[in-house]
C-alpha cells in the first residue's frame, strides 16, 4: 500500500471517530429514518453549522415550493462522515466550513465535476483555480468570504502624526515611528497556530497566486499522487524570507508568542498597539467601543496589495445524482438557490461584510471595508490553504522563526522536511473499539482540558449553542471562543491519533 494511500486511509478513519464520538447530538436523523424516506426525490442538503439552519435555508425552501429539500444540520465540518458511515453515501449537497482540497482529497471520488456547469462559470478564476484538480475537474465551490488583514488604530495615527500604511515600505516606517514613541506598531495572536499559518501565507499572497504557485497547490492538494508532496523550490523559499523579513521589520520576538486573542485586544484597546492581524469584526468591534478604527490589507513586498480569506463555506454535489437525471436537475436547481445573491446575503450577521466570490454577487461592502474596496475588486482575496497539517507545521516553524531559532533557509528545509515526513499508519486490518467505548474515552479526555476550554466545548457540542450565544453566555470574545474550541479539538485529534496508535500496536483495544 502506498504512502498516499495510507494518508487518505487515516485522514478518513480519523474524521470517522470524531464524528462517532463528538457529534451523537446533532440534529442529523437517524440512518433507519433517512431509509425510510417515503419520497425519492427528497434532496438532502447537509448544513455545516445550525446557523445556516435559522435563515439560509428557511429562503431556499421558499424559492423551491415544487422541491422537498431535507436539510440536515451538523454541528461542525466532520459529521458528514458521520452520515456517510450511517447511510453507506453521502447527502446530495454538502457544506462544509474551514476547508482544505488536501484534506478532503478522499471524497473526491465521491464528489460530482462541476466545472462545466454555469455555477463553476460565475467564479471568479482567481478563485475558482484554488479548487481545480489535477485533472480539470472542481468538485467544491466557495461561496463567500471571511476576510482578514490589519485592523488599524486610526486615532494613534492622527495623534502622532504618523500616515496610514499604503505599501510594504510606509507599513514598516509607522512601526518604526511608532517604536520611538513607546508604542509597538504591530503585533497579533501568534500563540494560535492559524495566526502563524495566515501570516506567512498572506505575506506572500501575490506569489502563491502565480501559475508557479497554483502549479504547486495542485499537486500538493492531488489525491491521485502516490507520493506525499512537500514545498516546492520556485515559490515557498521566497515565502520563507518574506516572513523572516517582516520579522525583523515589526520587531517580534518570543514574547509575543504568548499572545493570546485577548491580550491582544487588550493591548490595542489601550492604545499600546497601533495594528494587529485580525478580520473586519475587529473594526466593527473597536468602532462601537468609540475608537477611530480602520481595515488594511497585506502589503505585499512586491507592491501588490492582498486580504486574506476563509470562505464561509464550501458546496459540493453527490456523484450518485449524475445516475438520476430527475434528482440531478432539483439538485442543480437547489445549488443555484444556494448560490444566489439573496441567499448569501443571509448567511452572514446584519453588518457585516459579503465578500462573494461569485461574479452573480454584487459587492457588498460595510463601512468597515470602505479602504480596501479597490482590493476586492481586483480579486486579489487570497484563499488560505488550511490543511491539517499546514496549521500544525505553521504553528511549530514560525515560532521557531519568531524566536529566532530558524533562520529562512531552515525555516523552509524543517517545513518541508515535516511535510513529507511519515504519518501515522493506517491499515485496512484496524479494528476501532465500539462506539461506547469510544464515547466514554472521549469523555474523560473532555474532562481532563482547562475549565474553561471543557466549558467552551461542552456548549458547542452537548448544548449546541453557536459561538455567539457562548460568547455572550461567557462574556468572552467571539474570536476566544473559537480560540478555545480549536485548541479543544486539537487536544482530542491528537489523544484519538495516541489511541489509534496503540490500538495498532496492541491486540485489543486501549482505554
Amino acid at each position: 500500500m502506498n504512502k498516499r494511500t495510507l494518508h487518505r486511509m487515516f485522514s478518513v478513519l480519523m474524521a470517522l471517530v470524531m464524528a462517532v464520538s463528538l457529534l451523537t447530538g446533532c440534529g442529523t436523523k437517524s440512518a433507519e429514518q433517512v431509509q425510510k424516506q417515503e419520497d425519492a426525490q427528497t434532496i438532502q442538503v447537509y448544513l455545516w453549522t445550525t446557523g445556516l439552519y435559522e435563515n439560509y435555508a428557511p429562503y431556499i425552501q421558499a424559492q423551491l415550493p415544487d422541491v422537498n429539500i431535507e436539510f440536515i444540520v451538523g454541528n461542525n465540518d466532520l459529521d458528514f462522515y458521520k452520515f456517510l458511515q450511517q447511510n453507506g453515501g453521502l447527502p446530495d449537497i454538502i457544506t462544509c466550513c474551514r476547508f482544505s482540497l488536501h484534506d478532503a482529497a478522499p471524497l473526491k471520488d465521491s464528489l460530482m465535476n462541476l466545472a462545466l456547469t454555469n455555477e463553476a462559470g460565475a467564479v471568479y478564476n482567481t478563485y475558482l483555480n484554488s479548487f481545480k484538480n489535477e485533472d480539470g475537474s472542481v468538485n467544491w465551490l466557495p461561496v463567500c468570504a471571511d476576510a482578514h488583514g490589519f485592523v488599524v488604530n486610526r486615532s494613534l495615527f492622527e495623534q502622532y502624526d504618523i500616515p496610514l500604511p499604503t505599501d510594504y515600505e510606509s507599513f514598516v516606517s509607522a512601526c518604526q515611528a511608532f517604536e520611538k514613541v513607546g508604542i509597538r506598531g504591530f503585533t497579533a495572536d501568534y500563540a494560535y497556530d492559524y495566526t502563524c499559518m495566515e501570516t506567512l501565507q498572506g505575506l506572500s499572497a501575490a506569489e502563491l497566486t502565480t501559475t508557479e504557485g497554483r502549479k504547486w497547490r495542485t499537486a500538493y492538494s492531488d489525491h491521485a499522487s502516490t507520493a506525499r508532496v512537500g514545498l516546492d523550490n520556485a515559490v515557498w523559499p521566497g515565502a520563507f524570507e518574506r516572513m523572516a523579513q517582516f520579522i525583523q521589520d515589526t520587531h517580534l520576538t518570543a514574547d509575543d508568542l504568548a499572545q493570546t486573542y485577548d491580550d491582544v485586544m487588550d493591548l490595542f484597546r489601550n492604545g499600546e498597539v497601533a495594528m494587529y492581524f485580525g478580520s473586519s469584526a475587529g473594526v466593527k468591534k473597536f468602532r462601537d467601543e468609540g475608537i477611530d478604527t480602520t481595515f488594511l490589507p497585506f502589503f505585499s513586498q512586491n507592491g501588490e496589495k492582498w486580504i486574506m480569506t476563509t470562505p464561509y463555506f464550501q458546496v459540493a454535489l453527490n456523484r450518485d445524482l449524475e445516475q438520476d437525471t430527475a434528482r440531478r436537475s432539483n439538485a442543480m436547481k437547489v445549488l443555484n438557490v444556494m448560490l444566489s445573491e439573496e441567499a448569501q446575503n443571509r448567511i452572514v450577521a446584519d453588518g457585516q461584510d459579503v465578500l462573494s466570490y461569485s461574479q452573480n454577487v454584487p459587492l457588498r461592502l460595510t463601512e468597515y471595508l470602505k479602504d480596501v474596496r479597490s482590493v476586492v475588486e481586483e480579486n486579489h482575496m487570497y484563499i488560505r490553504i488550511a490543511s491539517n497539517d499546514f496549521f500544525a507545521i505553521s504553528k511549530d516553524v514560525v515560532s521557531k522563526m519568531i524566536a529566532g531559532e530558524y533562520t529562512a533557509q531552515q525555516a523552509y528545509r524543517a517545513f518541508n522536511t515535516q511535510l513529507l515526513a511519515e504519518e501515522v499508519p493506517a491499515a485496512d486490518e484496524i479494528v476501532l473499539m465500539s462506539a461506547r467505548d469510544l464515547a466514554e474515552y472521549i469523555d474523560r479526555l473532555i474532562d481532563l482540558m482547562p475549565t474553561r476550554q471543557r466549558q467552551v466545548f461542552n456548549m458547542s457540542r452537548r448544548e449546541h449553542k453557536s459561538y455567539r450565544e457562548i460568547a455572550e453566555e461567557l462574556n468572552l470574545s467571539q474570536k476566544t471562543v473559537e480560540a478555545h474550541m480549536h485548541e479543544a479539538l486539537r487536544f482530542l485529534r491528537d489523544n484519538l491519533a495516541l489511541l489509534l496508535w496503540l490500538a495498532l500496536f496492541n491486540d485489543g483495544p486501549v482505554c
